[in-house]
């Protein structure tokens, strides 16, 4: 383990080109046989580049955090709590998150949900392949913790959604709570069905993610929307038979996390490296200007700007309600005056 983390660290922070580096750890409820974790490929972004693994038990978590302390800028740990039960260590419930930041003193730690990145990533492929979501019928075959928050993520842009497990009783919980959470001004809704042939009937779009292997076949996609192109999203890996991916009817995408997990991850850490410089208020009383953060709520009349100690961009004028003024012809001289600081005349 720690030779092949080393080799990995060692390779992106001579690639860094004063760009941050970071390791990632994450954490799964599947299984990779007898390994305790996989590496994941470099990934790089404008101004991040970064590495990581993906571990099965907690015990992992804890000599990964031991190695890469210090090695990296940033720590990203996956806060969702993933890891199965009989890999759980003692009195710890499978939390990696509390383990790894037991373990990191040097490096600075950022958390994401792995659940979600996997999420947008379908949004991202859909948002793409289809362009009207909201006229669609798709399918989720597997409707656990991720198949759930696709459904919802996916009602909420007006498709009528066809949810299957194979546990009925939950199922029916989990659609009856969905329904009730999504917006009452949306029309459509979730439907909860008997069987992955039964979510898949009307429907142009399947996205299996269940943790059987194999769920849908060809038989099980007999019945879909012959009107449009049929879309397969694999988000569980290996929920279609080999048989559908044969099939030249069939185009089988992956739920490929990369691409949005790049973004979200420049995210966190812009907005790591925003809340973590000066934050606040600050009064200019010989200007007669009070400056205020972005990311607070302003009071009245206060100028909203990138840096209260050394401003280079203004946002606006606080409202006090959360918003910006709309009309600052009132505030033009206050504002002329902290522009005229900024440009330095």
């Amino acid at each position: 383990m720690k030779k092949a983390i080393n080799r990995a660290i060692e390779k992106i922070v001579k690639d860094a080109r004063g760009r941050h580096t970071a390791f990632v750890v994450g954490n799964t409820s599947g299984s990779f046989g007898n390994k305790r974790y996989y590496l994941i490929p470099i990934r790089e972004t404008e101004r991040l580049i970064y590495t990581g693994v993906i571990v099965r038990d907690v015990a992992a978590a804890a000599a990964v955090a031991l190695i890469i302390d210090g090695m990296v800028d940033y720590v990203f740990v996956d806060a969702e709590k993933k890891i199965k039960e009989r890999y759980y260590g003692n009195n710890d419930a499978g939390n990696i998150e509390r383990e790894v930041r037991s373990k990191i003193f040097k490096s600075n730690i950022i958390t994401y949900k792995g659940n979600d990145l996997t999420m947008e990533a379908v949004d991202y492929i859909l948002g793409q392949l289809v362009a009207d979501i909201g006229g669609a019928t798709i399918a989720v075959v597997g409707c656990g913790n991720l198949g759930s928050k696709i459904a919802l993520k996916f009602v909420e842009r007006g498709a009528a959604i066809r949810a299957y497990r194979p546990d009925q009783k939950k199922l029916k919980v989990i659609v009856d709570g969905l329904n009730e959470i999504k917006s009452k001004d949306t029309l459509s809704s979730i439907t909860a069905v008997e069987s992955a042939r039964d979510a898949c009937d009307g429907a142009s779009i399947v996205i299996a993610c269940a943790d059987k292997k194999g769920i849908v076949n060809e038989r099980t996609l007999t019945g879909m929307d012959k009107s449009r192109p049929a879309i397969l999203i694999d988000v569980g890996k290996g929920c279609f038979t080999v048989s559908v991916i044969k099939n030249n009817a069939y185009t089988v995408y992956r739920a490929d996390v990369s691409i949005a997990q790049k973004h979200i991850f420049s995210a966190l850490l812009e907005t790591k490296l925003h809340y973590g410089q000066s934050m606040g208020r600050k009064v200019m009383e010989d200007e007669g200007i009070t400056l205020v953060s972005m990311g607070l709520l302003g009071k009245y009349g206060e100028i909203i700007v990138d840096n209260i100690e050394k401003p280079s961009r203004i946002v606006g004028i606080a409202d006090g309600k959360g918003s910006l003024v709309k009309d600052m012809r009132r505030h033009k001289k206050k504002l002329d005056t902290l522009q005229g600081l900024i440009n330095g005349s």
